[in-house]
């Protein structure tokens, strides 16, 4: 994998205070990573049985072998082994796992030839060892690749069953692939970890967070370091906050129980955004090399202050009913659920001010947030820059927050980057200036490319033997220190959180709380708009005369589409997005939008921005 870096000559020492690199042009001397095809290659599942596996692990490996553009990637002598506990059919279970796999006949019959199915437990040696021959059936000096997406408790024992029965011999590598959690806290993952060091090394061990296989996390790299622009400005000088957000529009979907005793800072912002959080802060790595890129990471997380409870906002849904079109949708509390206590405090939402204190970013807000039962599915980097003095030519006192140039990296869904930049509107006025996007989608600028899915990706890189993209130990142990001083304090305090129903945009209070934190502005939604202002209406009165250009008292489609371009940063809406907006509105389902229509929708939405119980949160 060719770098566009040369060697190192320096690097960033621990306090977080940057060395002087210097970097060679020869790009041929990254560090590269083949897979070995001389070999036979046995991939052991534990877990087959399971979601993950049918939705992601399966296609996976079909792609790297049939799918993809330059397939195969992995030899085709391999052998791919489902570990379950449970009796099964071969065929039936097949048919029911590899339901996600597309190809012609051909191709499926070939790869489900690769394929079996293997009953063993966890925690008895002796089923190892039946493994064992099982995968020595596909070569005595195969190589070895266990993908391991196993529950905490047996954890432990399944890796030592693995070290002591069914390791490669012979010449081949064994290697371990393992999905969160890694522990709930630093206690907890320190025992975890004692087990793995104690079985196998840190180049054998391959921990997943499957954020760093995505697209728009990958190209971080190429973004900051192969242009000339970002850079020099990639600093507390010119940054003034960077937020880091995930929405889901989605529920617990049968994982009450499991959510219950993680809740959303262990299950999203402790691992995926904090990793995505330290490629975007961490030092220029040199090259790249899995060594130099993590100590870069780790020395970012370790410049990381620990979290305090002043430091959080959190919040979890409510039910909620609302109207979508002629459609009535009821969404259940999260209370409700049957598999979780009745006394709760979990957060289903939170929001977290993080603070990296090196010479880079001292002093910039990291504001990282993270919700289910939202308005919509979104994860994205969005990167505030600071006003200098010569903007003031053109700066309103009004507008002064608002016409900042940001940089956004949409990670999903509809994969961009785009800047938010001012420009003169045309005509006579020269101060008279506007906001304008400057937009690369990935489906626009990359059409003809295969994205792969993050599971291809890393059973590629571990097959390769390429650690770049997954977590090491120091960095899930820096990870903890930052994030368990707060985790046990919400334990102790047992702080109510703040109540929002099923379907906002934003809970209430989160605005306010975030803008005092991190001098963030109003998220550039229409539905979050509506929410903050539906109740003014005078004001929506009015903007729905500027739209009615026909003044018929209607809107149609494509003045939605025209009103909906003043939101969302400025870039044209997709198709699904008119359509949603158009759902939320037309309540009679004839295409259009009437007054008392746009009314009702706005003012619906209102409310669900007010808190339902102005609970008390001291």
């Amino acid at each position: 994998q060719a770098s566009l870096f040369g060697d190192a000559m320096g690097a960033t020492c621990s306090s977080g205070k940057s060395e002087v690199l210097e970097f060679e042009a020869d790009a041929e001397k990254a560090v590269k990573f083949e897979v070995d095809f001389s070999r036979p290659l046995s991939v052991v599942i534990f877990g087959a049985t399971g979601d993950l596996a049918r939705k992601k692990l399966y296609p996976a490996l079909f792609q790297l072998l049939y799918g993809c553009p330059d397939a195969p990637l992995l030899p085709r002598n391999v052998k791919i082994i489902g570990y379950g506990r449970g009796k099964e059919d071969l065929q039936a279970f097949l048919k029911k796992q590899c339901v996600n796999c597309k190809g012609d006949k051909a191709q499926l019959d070939e790869f489900m030839s690769k394929c079996v199915y293997f009953q063993g437990q966890y925690d008895k040696p002796e089923d190892f060892g039946r493994l064992d021959g099982e995968m020595t059936l596909a070569g005595a000096d195969c190589n070895r690749l266990f993908f391991l997406s196993v529950p905490p408790v047996i954890f432990g024992t399944v890796v030592e069953n693995i070290k002591a029965k069914a390791s490669a011999r012979g010449g081949g590598w064994t290697r371990l692939l393992v999905e969160k959690p890694f522990g709930r806290d630093t206690p907890t993952f320190n025992e975890l970890n004692a087990t793995t060091s104690r079985c196998f090394t840190e180049e054998q061990l391959y921990r997943i967070d499957h954020y760093l296989g995505k697209e728009v996390v990958l190209n971080l790299m190429a973004l900051r370091f192969a242009n000339q622009v970002w850079e020099p400005v990639w600093n507390k000088d010119h940054i003034a906050s960077v937020q880091i957000t995930f929405k889901e529009d989605l529920g617990l979907g049968g994982r009450g129980g499991y959510f219950d005793t993680f809740g959303i800072i262990r299950d999203i912002m402790q691992n995926h955004l904090l990793q995505v959080l330290s490629w975007v802060a961490m030092e220029p790595p040199g090259r790249m090399d899995p060594e130099i890129i993590t100590r870069n990471k780790v020395n970012v997380l370790k410049a990381m202050r620990t979290l305090n409870v002043d430091d959080v906002f959190v919040g979890q849904f409510v039910a909620n009913s609302w109207r979508f079109g002629k459609d009535t949708f009821d969404e259940p509390g999260y209370l409700d659920d049957p598999s979780v206590p009745n006394d709760s405090v979990c957060p289903t939402f939170a929001s977290a001010l993080l603070q990296i204190d090196n010479d880079r970013w001292r002093g910039v807000p990291f504001l990282m947030t993270a919700g289910k039962g939202l308005s919509e599915r979104m994860c994205e980097v969005r990167i505030t820059f600071k006003h200098q003095q010569y903007n003031k030519l053109f700066m309103k006192r009004d507008t002064a927050l608002a016409n900042r140039n940001e940089l956004v990296l949409r990670i999903q869904p509809e994969e961009a980057i785009y800047l938010k930049s001012q420009n003169k509107r045309p005509g006579w006025d020269v101060t008279n200036f506007s906001t304008a996007t400057l937009d690369m989608s990935y489906s626009a600028s990359f059409a003809d490319s295969y994205v792969a899915d993050a599971y291809e990706r890393m059973f590629l890189n571990a097959a390769k033997g390429d650690g770049t993209l997954f977590v090491h130990a120091n960095e899930i142990a820096e990870a903890w220190r930052v994030f368990t001083p707060l985790l046990n304090k919400l334990d102790v305090l047992k702080r109510k959180p703040h109540p929002y129903k099923f379907g906002v945009p934003i809970p209430p209070g989160w605005l306010e709380w975030a803008q005092a934190k991190a001098q963030v502005t109003e998220p550039n939604t229409l539905e979050a708009f509506l929410a903050l202002h539906g109740g003014k209406i005078s004001d929506m009165e009015r903007i729905f005369n500027d739209l009615d250009k026909n003044k018929d008292g209607m809107l149609e489609k494509d003045e939605l589409q025209v009103m909906m371009s003043k939101f969302y940063d400025g870039r044209v809406p997709t198709h699904a997005q008119i359509a949603r907006a158009l759902q939320r509105f037309d309540l009679d389902g004839d295409g259009r939008v009437s007054w008392e229509e746009f009314k009702q929708g706005a003012s619906a939405l209102h409310v669900t921005c007010v808190d339902p119980t102005k609970v008390d949160h001291t």
